[in-house]
């Protein structure tokens, strides 16, 4: 049983590359530079050797007369630059690994390589590390928002792919510096400056963007990502929208940016952001950036890795990596989380020549990263077609907490102040103006401030019983609140307005009385299935559907009207799949008509390997005699429990129902025989 979701293993993150000059324009689009298929050196560690090997020889590599030799749990060889690939498929599907080797552009420069990994490379230029720059911070978090990292995942995903060699990897990088020159722009930042690092070897640019330090600007603090992708199957011309790996660690640092630039922020010291062209083929253009920064004395006190933030696949939401990072430095970013509650973690490894932070490692800088889950638990997609946003629910919103980090760390070592933060301390006033103390609401209720500031108002916050429900940026504030979702009974209404100088107005707190008319089903005998008989606003099927077949605790089944389909009885109990809940609901709070906008939920429970699990939803218009429609097909997002939801304009019929069929693999159909499929109904009344 366990292996029957055993599907094709996606592919990790590779590498990335040199940084030798700065170029003014944009690259031009070179079709698909691959002409000679240039011999590279690599170094991997000596546990995955044998298992390469194999791979590089079904793919026709010829391997070397001598054997090869093993140093300090290194070992170096000469491959064809199109068998990287072969290799970062075996790193991943075997070790789990992001990269796993590192790209060398002589036989001298891997056998270094190999003679340094046995001993800890010196850090230079190490700082003392402070958190006390909470005013910045506070205003820089405060600022950032959702909608703007998903924006940039999405436009940066459109690109067929961003592979280093392709013209549109090279068309990703000038958009990127295009999108990052106009964040300056807009706010009349002159002394920000974008530029390009072309590398000799490929033609996709890195982009780094620079933001001079006021006081100390010859200390330079980096944060970067790899703005290219790779469908590890097609590595050249195949689709690879690469959503999470790395669009969104480049979409958090451009939030990043966005904020810095609206808000005035002038660092201490010299920060720089940068993409890196060419991570997925080991590591090639960040490590030229190092290598070029260490020979010219740059003085790097601090550098910070985004790669892959949107895919929340552990219990944490930081990963935060102990092996080749500096150990203080990573303490420090711990720290940050912690100091500003952004999020909750725990320590993970990712094994050699892992992502571009070792680029920096190696050559003597400070390097930490923070990554979207503990390893093995990241996302299942990258490297594939099916890298794209839906694999994150469709928003970015886990990748924002990276943004959060990522400010902290900017704020709090390169120092500095946003403008206007040192002569205003006075907070703004907030007021809540509807709805009344005291008030009764439903549906979708209002909730509308004032707020005022002798600068400016930034923001206004709304929060409900302490939990943020919504932002709004301008006047007159206002929230749609939903108020079925969370059920009936007392909640208390808060505002929060904010100034650029990070000072909170809040206002004083409005109890209110939740009261929407709502129905748990109970089970019709008739129907043989579970049934809200009047015309109401919301019909839950509670505790009724709760497992599958003789797996769990779900009475009554199969739950389908008059016993119609049966659920596959293989598996177990929440580990294998099973719907467990169903609940319909009105879009604004009123009874169930014809006519009316609903909400379907499904609370399914998906294998620990769920990309083959799909959910589809049915409804009809006639529950004592169904012909069903479907509303909607969905892939979980995760592992374990979840809530997946369409919403459909509900037709005329006194007697309604719809149907969850959740299944591994198969064919779409309202009722399926696979040994792992679960099949529930759910029959409300609707006024006509």
């Amino acid at each position: 049983m366990a292996m029957k979701h055993l599907a094709p293993a996606a592919l990790w993150l590779w590498g990335a590359a040199p940084v030798l000059a700065h170029a003014a324009t944009p690259v031009p689009a070179i079709a698909q530079q691959a002409a000679v298929d240039r011999e590279q050196w690599i170094t991997l560690g000596a546990d995955t050797l044998e298992p390469v090997l194999e791979a590089l020889r079904g793919a026709g590599w010829q391997e070397p007369p001598s054997p090869l030799v093993e140093k300090n749990g290194v070992v170096a060889l000469k491959v064809s630059e199109s068998l990287l690939p072969v290799i970062g498929r075996v790193m991943h599907e075997r070790y789990n690994r992001c990269a796993g080797f590192i790209a060398h552009d002589s036989e001298q420069e891997a056998t270094q390589a190999q003679e340094k990994a046995g001993t800890q490379v010196p850090v230079k230029n190490l700082v003392t590390y402070t958190i006390d720059n909470a005013a910045t911070v506070g205003v820089l978090l405060g600022e950032m928002q959702e909608s703007n990292v998903r924006s940039t995942i999405t436009t940066l995903s459109n690109f067929n792919n961003r592979y280093y060699t392709a013209s549109t990897g090279v068309e990703a990088a000038n958009w990127l510096k295009s999108h990052w020159e106009s964040l300056a722009v807009a706010m009349g930042r002159s002394d920000v400056t974008v530029s390009l690092f072309p590398h000799p070897n490929w033609s996709q640019p890195s982009v780094i963007l620079s933001i001079p330090g006021t006081t100390l600007p010859n200390e330079v603090v980096v944060l970067g990502g790899h703005l290219d992708s790779i469908n590890g199957s097609s590595p050249s011309s195949g689709r690879a929208p690469g959503a999470d790996d790395d669009a969104s660690g480049i979409a958090s640092l451009t939030e990043v940016i966005r904020v810095a630039m609206q808000t005035g922020y002038r660092p201490a010291r010299t920060v720089r952001f940068m993409g890196y062209a060419a991570e997925e083929v080991g590591l090639k253009g960040s490590k030229e950036i190092a290598e070029s920064y260490k020979s010219s004395a740059v003085n790097v006190v601090g550098v910070l890795q985004l790669d892959m933030t949107n895919y929340h696949g552990s219990s944490v939401d930081f990963g935060v990596l102990t092996d080749h990072v500096n150990a203080a430095q990573t303490a420090f970013v711990t720290n940050l989380i912690d100091t500003y509650t952004i999020g909750t973690w725990a320590s993970t490894a990712c094994g050699y020549g892992c992502s571009d932070h070792v680029s920096w490692t190696d050559n003597g800088f400070a390097s930490s990263l923070p990554f979207e889950a503990l390893m093995n638990q990241d996302n299942p997609t990258i490297h594939t077609t099916e890298d794209t946003l839906a694999q994150s629910g469709g928003t970015a919103t886990h990748a924002v907490k990276f943004s959060k980090l990522a400010g902290a760390f900017m704020a709090e070592l390169a120092k500095g102040e946003v403008a206007g933060a040192a002569g205003d301390n006075t907070p703004p006033m907030a007021l809540i103006t509807a709805p009344a103390v005291g008030a009764t609401v439903t549906g979708t209720a209002t909730i509308t401030a004032n707020a005022a500031d002798d600068v400016a108002v930034k923001r206004v916050e709304f929060w409900v019983n302490g939990v943020l429900k919504g932002t709004d940026t301008s006047a007159p504030y206002s929230y749609a609140w939903d108020t079925v979702a969370g059920g009936n009974g007392s909640r208390s209404l808060v505002v929060k307005a904010y100034d650029a100088a990070g000072n909170v107005g809040t206002s004083s707190s409005v109890p209110v009385t939740v009261s929407n008319a709502s129905t748990t089903a109970t089970y019709d005998t008739a129907l043989k299935a579970p049934k809200c008989g009047s015309a109401n606003a919301v019909c839950d099927s509670g505790v009724l559907l709760n497992g599958r077949a003789n797996l769990g605790p779900e009475p009554n089944k199969a739950n389908t009207i008059n016993g119609s389909c049966s659920d596959g009885a293989t598996g177990v109990y929440h580990s294998d799949e099973s719907v467990d809940r169903l609940r319909v609901s009105t879009v604004d709070g009123t009874p169930f008509k014809a006519g009316k906008q609903v909400k379907v939920e499904a609370t399914v429970w998906a294998f620990s390997t769920y990309t083959s699990d799909r959910l589809e939803l049915y409804s009809t218009a006639t529950a004592n005699s169904p012909q069903w429609t479907l509303l909607s097909t969905m892939t979980p997002t995760k592992s374990g429990a979840q809530i997946l939801s369409t919403t459909f304009t509900l037709p005329a019929g006194a007697q309604q129902a719809v149907r969850a069929r959740f299944r591994y693999g198969g064919s779409a159909g309202a009722c399926g025989t696979g040994g792992f499929d679960d099949h529930d109904d759910l029959v409300f009344t609707v006024s006509q």
